[in-house]
């Protein structure tokens, strides 16, 4: 009876052993003080490997969105000085239709036409006569047959008619009537409104039988000689960027081509914290494939662009960020310290380490896992 309490005696506490040495391995292997501690039985177990960060030339691509454009003056407003009516609208006047230079768009009525085209044919009329009463004036005052004071008046006379008929010839020519050719048979309260360069319409913003007011945007033309590409750069992309670099795009029809970043804004946009590019495209043909106000994507590359970097697999990412490990030996133990990291961009199986700067010492560059949930290999 004695042997039997012995040998259980023994087994309790053979037990009691064993409990006490799970729980000192499953204490160790909680984090203490942001930090994650193995034996150094456990570490030798692990599936991990030690390696340093590292400065890398990387090739790096910009991913980058925006949309196809023209400059201002590829743009063109049709307006009319004067309020009016529209009498006639080109039938053949749609959205996207080709016009050539000098082609009709429409045609308008202005009361205030006629009446500068009246004044002017009155004030031509009325110079002749100055004119010749001016000399008149000027051979009597030779003969001093009547006073200077007359002739003064007359002179002055003569060259307020003169002003008066340039500058209302020079509004006929903004109003795109000819004065040179303007007589009283020709005189008109209607006009013919022409595309001033080539291009498609973009607009028709009047219909048959409505009026307008003086400058009122009528109709809009757009020319696609000069296309590029605005695209915008977000975050610490802004600071890659150089005039020069090249872009790559691919259109709708799956064909390629490379543009060039022709110019940079000089200020970012606040409201979207972006920065615009100006992109020139070099293939004239895959340019005019395009469309402006169409979206569109590119790459741009941004090369021998050093940065410091560690393997992919050296981070453990999940909902509260992207952590690496740090791991620092002592005599009897491994301290494994996590480190939260902002990363940037991917090349050739490395990943740009932006913060924090200081990357020294040994960190694990592959099992992260296992470090993060204390596995080891049986």
């Amino acid at each position: 009876m004695n042997k039997i309490i012995i040998i259980n005696a023994v087994c309790m506490s053979l037990l009691i052993s064993c409990k006490s040495e799970i729980k000192t391995e499953e204490v160790a292997q909680k984090p203490i003080d942001n930090a994650i501690v193995f034996t150094t039985t456990q570490y030798k177990n692990l599936k991990i490997e030690i390696g340093g960060a590292e400065e890398k030339i990387m090739d790096i691509n910009i991913e980058a969105n925006g949309l196809v454009d023209v400059p201002p003056d590829q743009m063109f407003a049709i307006n009319y000085p004067l309020s009016g009516v529209i009498s006639n609208i080109n039938h053949n006047l749609l959205p996207g239709k080709y016009l050539k230079k000098g082609e009709a768009l429409g045609q308008i009525q202005s009361m205030e036409l006629l009446q500068i085209q009246e004044d002017y044919l009155n004030e031509t009329t009325k110079g002749e006569l100055m004119v010749q009463d001016f000399e008149r004036q000027k051979s009597l005052i030779a003969d001093d047959a009547t006073s200077k004071r007359k002739f003064q008046e007359t002179d002055n006379a003569l060259k307020i008619n003169r002003i008066k008929i340039k500058s209302l010839s020079e509004k006929l020519k903004l109003l795109g009537i000819n004065p040179g050719s303007l007589t009283s048979a020709n005189i008109s309260a209607k006009h013919t409104l022409h595309a001033a360069q080539n291009g498609y319409v973009k607009s028709v913003n009047v219909t048959n039988g409505s009026s307008f007011t003086s400058n009122e945007k009528l109709f809009e033309l757009i020319s696609t000689q000069h296309m590029h590409i605005e695209l915008k750069v977000f975050g610490d992309d802004m600071q890659l960027v150089k005039e020069g670099q090249e872009v790559d795009f691919t259109n709708t029809e799956g064909k390629s081509t490379v543009g060039k970043v022709y110019l940079i804004d000089k200020t970012v946009d606040t409201e979207q914290k972006s920065l615009n590019l100006h992109v020139h495209i070099e293939n004239e043909a895959f340019e005019q494939s395009l469309r402006p106000g169409q979206y569109i994507s590119g790459r741009i590359n941004v090369k021998n662009s050093k940065v410091l970097a560690l393997p992919e697999s050296a981070i453990l990412a999940n909902s509260d960020g992207s952590f690496i490990f740090r791991m620092k030996e002592e005599k009897s133990q491994v301290k494994f310290e996590k480190i939260e990291v902002k990363t940037g961009r991917i090349a050739h199986g490395f990943i740009e380490i932006i913060e924090p700067s200081d990357l020294s010492g040994k960190i694990v560059t592959r099992g992260v896992n296992f470090v993060e949930n204390g596995a080891s290999e049986e």
